[in-house]
């Protein structure tokens, strides 16, 4: 039931985001296949790389929105309520709602990439699995930060456009401290492979970066625990 519930909750904002990911980058890559000359194989894997791009931006900016609501948007809209009435804990609800989230965000990072995958391939081009895999895997092992922080703001601030304006501005903020002062942790270039890319053959190369995807991902637990710590102790 509670599965459900938050599926409800947030199944227009996925759906929605889903066939704009999917629909932008079946006709991107469709599209500039066509103004690919055929043999050039390192102008497709750039293609790849700057469709990884645009792909990020759509990304980041869906979990932002995956990760808003909650008991907490409910408060502020006078539905909380019936939600706090189910004989459930509220670090339940929250898990419940954050465990949705990332399968959402996942399947938004998935299912673009598969069809580009499949367009590609039916089309001829030089496309490589492993290198669709290795984009998924940056795209969801750092990207996953962003729905963490969304989560976290979410829970901290009520509002239903103050949350979503406070974490896109935190977004942008840290993207622009970070390339500023500390661009070898800057975590949208490694979300965007553009640690990783040959400037010459443009295909991601080198070994997989575990530790910054660990680091990435244990930053966003700790943000997730500290969401369930707040809503825990949050007076509705």
């Amino acid at each position: 039931m509670l599965w459900y519930k938050a599926w409800l909750e947030t199944r227009s904002r996925f759906l929605t985001c889903l066939a704009t990911l999917t629909i932008f980058c079946a006709v991107f890559v469709s599209h500039a296949q066509g103004l690919i000359r055929p043999g050039w194989t390192a102008d497709y894997n750039r293609l790849l790389f700057v469709t990884q791009q645009f792909l990020v931006i759509m990304w980041i900016l869906a979990v932002v929105l995956l990760g808003m609501g909650g008991i907490v948007r409910e408060k502020a809209i006078g539905t909380s309520s019936l939600t706090l009435s189910l004989p459930v804990s509220r670090a339940r609800l929250l898990a419940v709602r954050v465990g949705t989230g990332v399968l959402e965000a996942i399947a938004l990072g998935v299912v673009p990439w598969t069809i580009i995958f499949l367009v590609s391939f039916l089309s001829g081009a030089p496309i490589l699995i492993s290198q669709v895999v290795f984009y998924v895997m940056l795209l969801l092992g750092g990207g996953l930060t962003y729905f963490a922080m969304a989560v976290l703001v979410s829970s901290l601030i009520e509002g239903e456009y103050t949350a979503p304006a406070v974490a896109f501005g935190i977004v942008l903020l840290t993207a622009i401290i970070f390339d500023a002062w500390l661009r070898p942790f800057n975590l949208w270039r490694m979300v965007t492979g553009d640690f990783y890319v040959d400037r010459h053959t443009y295909l991601l190369s080198g070994h997989f970066p575990w530790r910054g995807t660990l680091a990435s991902v244990s930053g966003a637990a700790v943000m997730l625990l500290a969401s369930i710590r707040v809503i825990q102790r949050r007076d509705f």
